[in-house]
């Protein structure tokens, strides 16, 4: 259809439907979401400036158990420590075969503090899906808990670690802050696709892109008195606003 006056004529799909005014709020207004965050740091770095700030209060909570700010920086720096012994460091895999726990929390920071980077075996997978993942990813090393079995016929086997039954070695290990080379650009966890139409596929996620998640958001404000579920299988990528949410903003992760 073609609009005619004395002055001009036009076609209707090229008449303006917004005002300039309501054209700028839709376009640029509301699209003015970029918030500054820290993307010069590590995860775990940043959960140390939090440990520092808040040490007594509580970090995690599972069951009847729980632990502060302090005392979760202590043990995972215990763990770093060892596993550094091991030869891990910047963008070195490390599979965590654990159990919902407070175990599972510990190796994930310990992994990161030591400059790793973790991969989440769920232990419920089949035996063939967990050993091709950890083979895939080339993971040198497994953090898991003494009645779980991942005796695979792997081609090179990876070291294991029993963070609940070998903790009496972890724990002779120094508790202060671990020194590690590692920076934001570099890995922080792989998360492998479900794998519905093939092989399951490793996903490759730097620190910064998980603090760009949880810090300073433009959707959400997590604050020291939040206690935020962690309800996901850590398998799957919302666990990592659950934990890092929390972890990175002084509130308390509740385990369920």
């Amino acid at each position: 259809m073609v609009i005619n006056n004395s002055k001009s004529q036009s076609l209707i799909s090229n008449l303006p439907i917004l005002s300039n005014a309501r054209r700028q709020q839709l376009l640029y207004e509301f699209n003015d979401t970029a918030t500054d965050f820290p993307s010069e740091f590590c995860v775990h770095q940043l959960f140390e400036q939090q440990a520092e700030q808040t040490p007594d209060a509580i970090a995690l909570v599972y069951e009847a158990h729980q632990l502060t700010y302090r005392h979760l920086e202590q043990r995972a720096n215990q763990l770093a420590h060892h596993l550094q012994s091991l030869g891990v460091g910047p963008d070195m895999i490390v599979g965590v075969c654990v159990e919902r726990s407070i175990e599972m929390l510990i190796s994930l920071l310990g992994i990161l503090k030591a400059g790793g980077a973790y991969v989440p075996l769920d232990p419920s997978y089949p035996p063939e899906r967990l050993a091709y993942m950890i083979e895939d990813a080339q993971a040198a090393v497994v953090i898991t808990q003494s009645h779980l079995s991942i005796d695979f016929p792997f081609k090179t086997p990876p070291a294991i670690v029993l963070v609940d039954s070998n903790w009496n070695v972890i724990a002779q290990e120094s508790k202060a802050r671990v020194i590690s080379p590692v920076h934001s650009q570099n890995l922080v966890y792989i998360i492998y696709t479900s794998g519905s139409t093939g092989k399951p596929k490793g996903v490759a996620i730097a620190h910064h892109s998980v603090n760009r998640l949880v810090c300073n958001t433009n959707y959400i404000n997590i604050i020291p008195q939040d206690r935020v579920a962690q309800a996901a299988n850590f398998s799957f990528d919302s666990a990592t606003f659950e934990i890092w949410g929390a972890l990175l903003n002084g509130a308390c992760i509740t385990i369920i």
